[in-house]
């Protein structure tokens, strides 16, 4: 700035107005110019950081998705076992199983009247959700797909619960009108030489019944998002590819 000043002053002192405009309007155009740079500068800046966080962002997604995968891979096996389990016990309808083995297929740890949470793996979006960072995923057509995803992921998770709560009812010992009674001796021991009644057999068998549609429900809507998820999967690593 002081050699652009002493030119200027030396134009000046020497009269020669035409060159000092001319001076003066090549100066600001530097000025312009190197303002111009500047900007371009801080853009390209920007769009670096705003790529490299796209990018964990898309890597975080996509590792949120490989933990759904381990998730939905459990619960089908958990539901798998479960029909088995359901069609097993109906052997008790054609003289296959007696009360004491029937009772201990229906309650306790892992037993028909067990079930599973489902839990979803959704923390990265839903943090992208609540910021506006999946505004940093320039393709507009993954940030469709990524919410039609986790919509169908909260619908799934949804109706899984809610065959839960179902199980809970059904296998309750509190809950009188809908689970299969039983009794026990003085000894602790079921009881094997009174037989059911007629009402208590068609609870049980409805609760067997319905047991079983419960888990192959949740195994067909299990398999959707499978699918879903490993597709989706698919889109992210295409995306985070260099």
């Amino acid at each position: 700035m002081k050699l652009f000043n002493k030119v200027r002053q030396g134009l000046l002192a020497q009269g020669r107005l035409k060159r000092y405009l001319v001076y003066a309007i090549g100066e600001i155009i530097l000025v312009v110019v190197g303002i111009l740079i500047a900007l371009q500068l801080n853009a390209w800046k920007a769009d670096q950081r705003d790529r490299a966080a796209e990018r964990a962002h898309l890597e975080n997604l996509r590792d949120d998705l490989h933990l759904q995968l381990e998730v939905i891979h459990s619960q089908m096996v958990h539901d798998s076992t479960m029909i088995k389990k359901a069609d097993s016990v109906m052997a008790y309808f054609s003289g296959g199983l007696g009360l004491d083995e029937l009772e201990r297929r229906m309650f306790g740890s892992y037993q028909l009247g067990w079930r599973k949470t489902f839990v979803a793996s959704d923390a990265t979006f839903k943090v992208l959700l609540s910021t506006g960072g999946l505004n940093l995923i320039r393709e507009a057509r993954l940030r469709n797909d990524l919410m039609r995803y986790h919509q169908q992921l909260d619908y799934t998770t949804q109706v899984i619960n809610t065959n839960n709560r179902l199980i809970d009812e059904m296998f309750s010992l509190n809950a009188v009108n809908n689970a299969p009674s039983f009794s026990r001796d003085a000894q602790g021991r079921i009881e094997t030489t009174s037989a059911l009644t007629g009402q208590d057999r068609y609870r049980l068998y409805d609760c067997i019944e319905q047991r079983g549609v419960l888990s192959r429900i949740a195994l067909t809507i299990c398999e959707k998002q499978r699918i879903a998820t490993e597709e989706m999967i698919a889109r992210l690593d295409q995306a985070i590819a260099p």
